[in-house]
């Protein structure tokens, strides 16, 4: 199992304060919309990533062995939510919560030489896991991969994934030998012959691809780990991991949203006065502040199961992930709302939050499918 993390409630804060510091001064709205303009073909800026290498930011959670600081998920999520704050569009979570776990928990000792690369900023990784047709259910794959001699051949479809557009590795999911085999997961190099994307951007901005995979010649080694065993318990893990972190970027992005909404207030006039001194919209703005409190302290409970490896800790991640979503609508809409007709224009920035806020609620599941989902466990109980 994964070793404990070890960090001390200094090295959290001053982890946070790096960020806050680093992005507050060079990661402004402007700069998202620079960033997010057509003609930049990476979506996000590479600058910045070799910058959150040389912070420590990207081996957080990765072993020293690694070059990483041996922190955890809650580590994680600090950054996630730094990154939620200023609507970075850089690959983290692709690279730093899913692919470099799976390749420290269940790589080859050849394959965990790239974790050191991904400490440095110089290898990314997209997800390439749900597929058209299998709606939020995790275990739904038919994407294959036939033996072929020592190596494999892959054949499939894979529904958009964040930063696959760009990503040097896609760790993608296919069973072996045909529909009903063991899931596997493979290190497809994006550029291989044989891989088609269909790049586009998320309602958030943010750039993917969707993927076509034929004939596309693999070998041993591209495997993830050793051996046939199915690593469908691994998917749910690495998803449970991606969910917490995407809420965990919600949180951030709510803090923020509240923020904003707070200042603009204070700056716009009604009947003579800022409409912060108007009673009822004081009264909005606590409420957002308390779901935004809300949303966090469930998270980091979550984040800390996961730390802990405690029996209900995907438990944990699922309630975190249904009351975040309910959070980010209220917090989301309260503030577009409190912006007036100006909150919904492409020039504000309050408009933009509350499209990352959906598109973080959509990946990986919705809250209304992690509800059921719990549902059926309480039935089960």
């Amino acid at each position: 199992e994964r070793r404990m993390p070890s960090f001390s409630a200094e090295e959290r804060q001053l982890l946070n304060d790096s960020l806050t510091e680093f992005l507050g001064e060079t990661y402004n709205f402007e700069t998202w919309r620079k960033l997010t303009k057509k003609g930049n073909d990476d979506g996000y800026s590479r600058d910045a990533w070799a910058k959150y290498a040389e912070l420590g930011w990207l081996g957080v959670a990765l072993p020293e062995s690694a070059g990483g600081a041996g922190g955890g998920m809650t580590e994680l999520g600090i950054v996630m939510a730094g990154g939620g704050r200023y609507l970075v569009l850089e690959p983290l979570l692709g690279t730093v919560v899913i692919g470099a776990a799976a390749i420290e928990v269940a790589g080859t000792a050849a394959q965990q030489k790239l974790l050191a690369q991904i400490v440095e900023g110089k290898h990314t990784i997209a997800f390439a896991h749900s597929e058209p047709g299998s709606g939020y259910a995790r275990d739904y794959v038919k994407t294959i991969a036939r033996k072929d001699g020592a190596g494999y051949i892959l054949d499939g479809e894979k529904t958009f994934a964040l930063h696959a557009n760009a990503a040097d590795t896609l760790l993608v999911s296919a069973r072996i030998g045909s529909d009903t085999g063991p899931i596997s997961l493979f290190l497809v190099p994006r550029k291989a012959e044989g891989v088609a994307l269909n790049v586009s951007p998320a309602l958030d901005a943010r750039l993917g691809a969707a993927m076509k995979f034929s004939g596309v010649k693999l070998s041993a080694a591209e495997k993830l780990g050793d051996g046939d065993k199915d690593q469908m318990p691994l998917i749910d893990k690495l998803i449970d991991r991606a969910v917490i972190a995407t809420c965990a970027d919600a949180v951030g992005a709510m803090a923020s949203v509240t923020q904003q909404t707070v200042e603009y207030l204070k700056t716009r006039q009604q009947f003579g006065q800022a409409l912060s001194k108007f009673q009822v919209l004081q009264h909005r703005l606590v409420d957002m502040s308390v779901s935004t409190e809300e949303a966090r302290s469930t998270v980091h409970a979550a984040l800390q199961a996961l730390d802990e490896n405690a029996a209900d800790a995907q438990r944990a991640v699922w309630i975190a992930k249904v009351k975040t979503a309910q959070c980010a609508r209220f917090v989301g809409g309260q503030a577009v709302q409190l912006h007036g007709g100006m909150g919904m224009t492409d020039e504000l920035a309050i408009g933009h939050y509350y499209k990352r806020l959906t598109m973080n609620e959509t990946t990986f599941g919705d809250g209304e499918w992690y509800l059921r989902m719990l549902g059926r466990e309480l039935a089960k109980a």
